[in-house]
């Protein structure tokens, strides 16, 4: 490890982007060499001397730079920083194939120290003159979204396939209505995700930073994007195609499993966040409750839900379409409603602890999300605007349910 002072560090690099800054290059170079051994807390300064060798036009030294920087961002953890630099070496020499191959290898440990969240947040933001950055804490390398998954074979295939990309601040990356073929990976930079609510007004309901993945939605559903991603400030992604991927399955068959699981998780995440009744949970609240919901899946023409039969469970649909009936005064069904993807119901039973009021009926394959009466519980104790939200759709759909049976017209 570097025994270079903190102080003298950040010192050094303020005097060195200030040099930058005024075009005095070797002098910028000069300076960051004499902190180098800095950058092995701080990779920033092996990147920075490498765009500066690069403006010199002395490639071999840059390459070498950022070599440097691969190896540390992966001691701590940053795997998809470290593939983004990868990708920027082979722009430089394509010749330099092996550092994709050492890459994988490293990760494959997944042993190395790592610096600590804290520490990481202190180096991202610019050190003040003086400014102490926090210890380093030794850890196991951390998991990182799907990359964390693959094996040393498999997470080459994909650091060999994929391509950087560059957004300004406040660009959109894509729109929603947007066909979807690609994957994005952050590796430098944070995003908005845009999405629109029910009643057509555009919100932002998720912040991803670097590390983060999306576009899954489009990606695996052969559809359009169902949200917008905008650029919150300059941004690094790592992009992998629709085309891309499939050549990679038809040799790693696990890869296509691992990215299909993880599209399952974010599936559900979106329609809780989207949905009526689930807005005013944030987004870490979400992530606890996905750990406690199951994926319930029923067969087209299946009865999902009986009128009259106790009723403990609520359900958010995932995918698919039901019919809402009930029962009128002569006895004939009489339907209620049609639901689909992002619609809930189930919710008057388990709020009232009494019978089902109305048979739900699979009208296509559906697959659901099940609630269970002790998680919405604890959601309804923690958020209260969720159970006012809830109250007043009850309250609306048992009306609705008795007007149904008294008059016995189909809707």
């Amino acid at each position: 490890m570097s025994n270079v002072n903190p102080q003298t560090a950040v010192a050094a690099k303020d005097k060195a982007e200030d040099l930058f800054v005024k075009g005095r290059l070797r002098e910028a170079f000069e300076t960051y060499e004499q902190v180098k051994a800095y950058g092995e807390k701080d990779p920033r300064i092996f990147i920075r001397m490498g765009d500066i060798a690069r403006k010199q036009g002395n490639a071999s030294v840059a390459v070498d730079c950022y070599r440097d920087a691969v190896k540390t961002f992966v001691k701590q953890g940053f795997l998809i920083k470290a593939i983004a630099v990868c990708k920027l070496i082979i722009s430089i020499d394509p010749s330099q194939e092996d550092i994709q191959k050492k890459l994988a290898e490293l990760a494959a440990k997944g042993a190395a120290p790592m610096i600590t969240p804290a520490h990481a947040a202190a180096l991202k933001s610019e050190a003040g003159a003086g400014s102490k950055p926090a210890p380093v804490e030794l850890k196991r390398l951390p998991k990182v979204p799907l990359f964390s998954d693959f094996n040393e074979e498999e997470f080459h295939a994909i650091v060999r396939i994929v391509k950087a990309r560059d957004i300004a601040a406040g660009d959109y990356l894509f729109r929603e209505g947007d066909s979807g073929d690609s994957l994005f990976f952050i590796s430098e930079g944070d995003v908005e995700v845009i999405g629109r609510a029910k009643d057509g007004h555009e919100i932002s309901f998720a912040r991803l930073r670097e590390g983060d993945v999306f576009g899954e939605f489009g990606f695996f559903s052969d559809a359009v994007r169902l949200t917008g991603i905008k650029a919150a400030s300059r941004t690094s992604v790592l992009e992998l195609t629709k085309k891309d991927l499939d050549e990679i399955i038809q040799h790693h068959k696990r890869v296509g499993e691992i990215l299909i699981n993880f599209y399952k998780e974010r599936v559900v995440d979106r329609l809780m966040a989207l949905s009526d009744v689930f807005q005013p949970l944030s987004a870490l609240d979400r992530k606890e409750i996905l750990k406690r919901l199951s994926i319930v899946s029923c067969q087209k023409g299946s009865i999902i839900a009986r009128e009259g039969e106790p009723g403990d469970t609520m359900y958010l649909i995932k995918s698919g379409s039901i019919a809402v009936s009930v029962k009128g005064k002569a006895g004939q069904e009489t339907k209620l409603a049609e639901m689909k993807e992002g619609d809930f119901f189930g919710e008057i039973a388990l709020a009232t602890n009494k019978p089902r009021m109305a048979t739900i009926t699979a009208l296509t394959d559906v697959s659901l999300v099940e609630f269970s009466r002790p998680l919405i519980k604890d959601i309804l104790g923690k958020y209260p605007a969720v159970k006012s939200i809830l109250e007043r759709v009850i309250k609306e759909r048992a009306s609705a349910v008795i007007t149904a049976r008294e008059s016995g017209a189909l809707t």
